[in-house]
């Protein structure tokens, strides 16, 4: 009796088996494998929206330097230097630009900037933003290229006495090595577009 009461105790104290180990291991690594996915998913999100921030900012930039010359202007073209030191001219005149794509199924727009044709002289460039800024020693990171395109329209007629245009322009980075993101270009991103109204 005695030695039956002693089996039954070392029965109920006994350790994990070793299948028991096995799954417990195989479920433990299914689980540092599913968060290495969300962390590599997180880390390319990001990068993707640090690149559509600066294609906003570009985006606008370039905006501003159109609507600045009113529809009237007697000269429409200015120019805007890249931090190689490029000089892009840009012109700006009615009716003329980069080709468009109609977008009438689309709520927000009807008409956007078509990068599948080829770019139109003056109303393109492939735009450089240097990586700068580090000054510990650390790499500055590679620098970025976006392709700049866009359009000028009449709203307005001039020959009816009115002098509006849209202006329509749209940035995407076309790097194929980003800051913490290598081989971008595997990843679908949609140019950014703005549109603006322009009057004398």
């Amino acid at each position: 009796m005695r030695r039956n009461l002693q089996l039954k105790r070392r029965g109920s104290n006994s350790g994990f088996s070793l299948i028991e180990l096995l799954l417990a291991m195989i479920v433990l690594a299914v689980g540092l494998l599913g968060g290495m996915i969300v962390i590599l998913t997180a880390i390319a999100s990001n990068a993707r929206n640090r690149f559509d921030t600066a294609a906003v900012a570009l985006a606008h930039s370039t905006m501003d330097r159109i609507i600045v010359l009113t529809a009237s202007a007697a000269i429409q073209q200015t120019q805007i230097t890249d931090c190689n030191g490029t000089v892009h001219a840009m012109k700006t005149d009615a009716n003329s630009g980069a080709p468009l794509v109609d977008l009438s199924g689309i709520s927000n727009g009807l008409q956007a900037i078509d990068f599948s044709k080829d770019p139109v002289d003056g109303y393109q460039m492939l735009y450089t933003l240097c990586a700068t800024g580090a000054a510990d020693g650390l790499p500055t990171g590679n620098p970025q290229v976006y392709d700049v395109r866009w359009n000028v329209s009449d709203v307005v007629n001039k020959a009816n006495g009115g002098s509006t245009e849209l202006i329509i322009v749209a940035a995407k980075n076309v790097t194929e090595v980003g800051n913490g993101l290598q081989n971008q270009s595997r990843f679908f991103a949609v140019p950014v577009t703005l549109r603006a109204l322009r009057g004398n």
